[in-house]
């Protein structure tokens, strides 16, 4: 019975989340866009900080321009990606053990694990863009 389970799974598998380009923007109170924006600066700042002056390379410029590139291409994904894994499919006991016989739950934790990739990024991102059209306003 375990053999036809299996070769079920790869015909018909277990729910999986999804990855959309459309992401939904969630309505934050006016009075905390400022705030949001200054927490958003100081870890911009700190990573800048930590990948460019730490490591003593602040006179390299294609190292920095590297950095730099490397950290808009991050904020401009995690702006625009919207993650949702399947929680329901997640292995026998969540998270920590996979089923044995379905790979379904393997990509419902590969989702998971982007989707808190992307979260620093998503509140780095959206508060730039909030405080934006706060200021345009």
């Amino acid at each position: 019975m375990g053999i036809f389970k299996n070769m079920d799974e790869l015909f018909t598998p277990g729910p999986t989340g999804t990855i959309d380009f459309d992401d939904k923007d969630p309505e934050v109170r006016q009075k905390y866009i400022p705030v949001r924006f200054a927490i958003a600066l100081i870890i911009i700042g700190t990573i800048e900080y930590f990948l460019v002056f730490a490591t003593g390379r602040s006179d390299d410029y294609y190292y920095i321009l590297l950095v730099n590139i490397f950290l808009l291409v991050y904020l401009l994904l995690a702006a625009i990606i919207r993650i949702e894994p399947n929680t329901e499919n997640l292995g026998l006991v969540p998270f920590l053990i996979g089923h044995p016989f379905r790979f379904s739950d393997n990509l419902n934790r590969f989702l998971v694990m982007l989707n808190i990739l992307f979260l620093p990024g998503k509140f780095l991102s959206r508060s730039i863009v909030r405080f934006y059209w706060y200021c345009k306003r």
